[in-house]
């Protein structure tokens, strides 16, 4: 059962989930500058308004007393989840914000006829690898000079 704080975003929300999309997204060391600039591009309060708007399970969103303390934005693809995002605001890391998340996104995919979760981080990044493998994905690919030049993981899920 999801708890209460943790849910699809409400409309109010969209703002400030853009901001905490680029306040997360912008200082990660483990990106280029252009693979920053062609993220933050994608995560404007418009084109979150347009994802939730055609999927409410796209975006779910983690909240305290004070306001959104998480998010796990995804897209439906052929009967597959691809998992394009998901943080923690820094105020709140540590607290399992990350894991509600990762596992509120597979209570979604029979609402979303899907089947699994795919998703991809940085080979680099401790932090994404270490919450996928507790949350039981599994690295299925290494892509080498992918995206912006840069080498990836490829993950799946079948919750």
């Amino acid at each position: 059962m999801t708890p209460p704080w943790l849910g699809p975003i409400s409309d109010h929300e969209i703002d400030a989930l853009a901001t905490l999309m680029r306040d997360t997204i912008q200082p990660l060391v483990y990106y280029n500058e252009p693979a920053i600039r062609a993220e933050l591009i994608k995560y404007t309060p418009e084109k979150l308004r347009a994802r939730a708007a055609g999927d409410p399970h796209a975006v779910l969103v983690a909240r305290d007393a004070t306001g959104l303390t998480g998010f796990c934005v995804s897209r439906f693809d052929d009967g597959t989840i691809w998992l394009d995002w998901f943080g923690t605001a820094s105020r709140a890391r540590g607290r399992g914000t990350g894991a509600a998340l990762l596992a509120a996104l597979a209570s979604t995919l029979p609402l979303r006829n899907a089947h699994k979760i795919w998703c991809d981080s940085r080979t680099d990044n401790k932090e994404s690898k270490s919450a996928l493998e507790r949350a039981g994905y599994k690295r299925i690919a290494t892509l080498m000079n992918h995206w912006h030049r840069q080498d990836y993981y490829l993950w799946e899920s079948y919750p």
